[in-house]
């Protein structure tokens, strides 16, 4: 494991002079992969958050109306979004404000643009919360897992005349988007971070249609925005490492361990770039880091779980599920994969105790009866 070193500088004041000891940000480090940025579009933050005349002039009308035009402006926003959402056609796909308002479709992030592009034009402040979702695989044979962000946003209530408040004094509706019964609230962020997010979406896109050079540039883009942010550096190494670009891969994977407290998934892709490389040494230093990890972001322990099951590696794959489980413990499907694996390990007795776990938070039928079979199954070797 590489870390970067500390600067110690020498701060010299008057005829006095002490020694302090400073560290410096991280720096992100500069790919060797260059690809022409004039071959591609890139769309910048005022064209994803620009809405057409028609759609401002009907924004307008809706906010005269009487009972509307004597409402705070942060709650002529959650209503006129909440209007929209009657007939919404929510789908995978991340669409611009205007483009998801005209076809009144998109995913949570689309509708998180919208919404917050609306504020903007009604003046309202806005920031948002990261909402942690059940994700899912989408890409099994590659060995990566790509996922949409899901965020809420918060509108919070104009200060009166010259009043200067933070946010978290103001008085704020909550705008969330389908929400599921799993989702955990997670961090607040402001809008450079979910900027950031949203070109990650972008790329996400694009990395599924394997248009790896475009899905580096949108990644580009969202570092711009935000250098933290650790599924952007993430993603950013996945792209370098197919592209061939190992070593930068790896220097931003030792970045984000540096940078950023979400550290799993990094950790987990990391692991996987040195077991390619057969550097089993290294790989089993950073194995035993996430194995030991203490990190409260709970789907991302499935995820690295599940993986884990794919890869026929159990021991590894129980620790991650106790990992999700001691975080969110009313998800049946994880202690279903854990009876799973407790079969797989020949512990039949914490499996059957797994299963009937499965069984309590379960709700649809067919759940219920698939926990059974298995359960009745266990019970009769």
């Amino acid at each position: 494991m590489q870390y970067l070193l500390l600067v110690v500088c020498l701060i010299v004041s008057g005829c006095q002079s002490t020694q302090k000891q400073r560290v410096e940000a991280p720096k992100m480090p500069t790919p060797d992969y260059q690809v022409d940025v004039t071959a591609y579009e890139i769309p910048e933050p005022e064209d994803l958050l620009t809405l057409t005349a028609t759609q401002i002039e009907k924004i307008e009308h809706f906010i005269q109306q009487s009972d509307i035009s004597t409402l705070s402006a942060n709650d002529q926003v959650g209503r006129f979004v909440g209007q929209r959402l009657v007939n919404f056609n929510y789908e995978g796909q991340n669409y611009s404000a205007s483009t998801a308002l005209t076809l009144n479709r998109g995913n949570c992030m689309s509708l998180a643009l919208l919404t917050y592009a609306i504020a903007e034009q009604l003046k309202v402040d806005v920031n948002f919360q990261v909402m942690h979702t059940m994700p899912m695989l989408l890409d099994v044979t590659d060995r990566y897992a790509v996922t949409s962000d899901h965020v809420r946003t918060f509108l919070y209530e104009p200060s009166l005349g010259n009043e200067r408040t933070f946010f978290s004094g103001k008085k704020r509706i909550t705008v969330d988007y389908f929400p599921e019964r799993y989702d955990r609230g997670g961090k607040v962020i402001g809008k450079d971070e979910f900027i950031a997010m949203f070109y990650r979406n972008l790329a996400a896109d694009e990395l599924i249609n394997n248009n790896l050079p475009l899905a580096y540039l949108l990644l580009k883009k969202s570092f711009d925005y935000s250098q933290y942010y650790a599924p952007s550096i993430n993603m950013m190494a996945v792209v370098l490492r197919r592209l061939g670009f190992d070593k930068d891969a790896e220097r931003l994977y030792l970045y984000g361990l540096e940078v950023s407290d979400d550290k799993v998934t990094l950790l987990s892709n990391y692991h996987y770039l040195l077991v390619r490389q057969g550097r089993t040494v290294d790989a089993l230093m950073v194995k035993k880091q996430l194995l030991e990890l203490d990190d409260s972001s709970p789907y991302k322990w499935y995820l690295v779980a599940k993986d884990s099951i794919a890869k026929e590696d159990y021991q590894s794959a129980k620790i991650y599920l106790s990992k999700f489980i001691d975080n969110t413990h009313y998800f049946h499907k994880a202690y279903f994969d854990l009876a799973k694996v407790h079969t797989k390990l020949g512990e039949t007795e914490q499996a059957k105790s797994a299963l009937l776990k499965a069984l309590d938070y379960a709700a649809e039928p067919v759940n219920k009866q698939r926990y059974q079979a298995k359960l009745a199954w266990l019970r009769s070797r």
